[in-house]
């Protein structure tokens, strides 16, 4: 059931050719299984028709822009985890769904550095 997930819509020139609109869909697409199981989410590209539809329905001002539960979230702006975590928290639909949304682990971000360092050595 819709209700019982939380409705992502991604506003987009197109995610296969335009790179921050990519980016911000994989921002989604990226989200952990658990996150997964909570959300429902789709790509609206401005270079279809029902995606112009959306754009307007939505009130859209730019692209790419993610929307959670109808609200123009973030515009442009491509969020890390914890920001993207932290809005649709408030934007639960119920109690229960927004709490078990904080209590999800944060990301270690420090590791995920250290690995990306380790890489780039090894190929140098």
């Amino acid at each position: 059931m819709a209700g019982d997930k939380i409705q992502i819509d991604v506003l987009t020139l197109d995610s296969i050719q335009c790179a921050a609109c990519g980016y911000m869909m994989e921002s989604i697409a990226a989200l952990p299984g658990d996150v997964q199981k909570m959300i429902e989410y789709s790509e609206w590209s401005i270079k279809q028709k029902a995606g112009i539809g959306k754009f307007l329905e939505l009130k859209g001002k730019v692209l790419p822009t993610i929307c959670i539960e109808g609200d123009l979230v973030f515009e442009s702006i491509i969020p890390q985890y914890e920001e993207l975590i932290d809005e649709m928290a408030k934007r639960a639909p119920n109690p229960a769904m927004a709490e078990r949304i904080k209590a999800l682990p944060k990301r270690d971000l420090s590791s995920t550095r250290s690995r990306r360092t380790s890489k780039k050595r090894e190929l140098v």
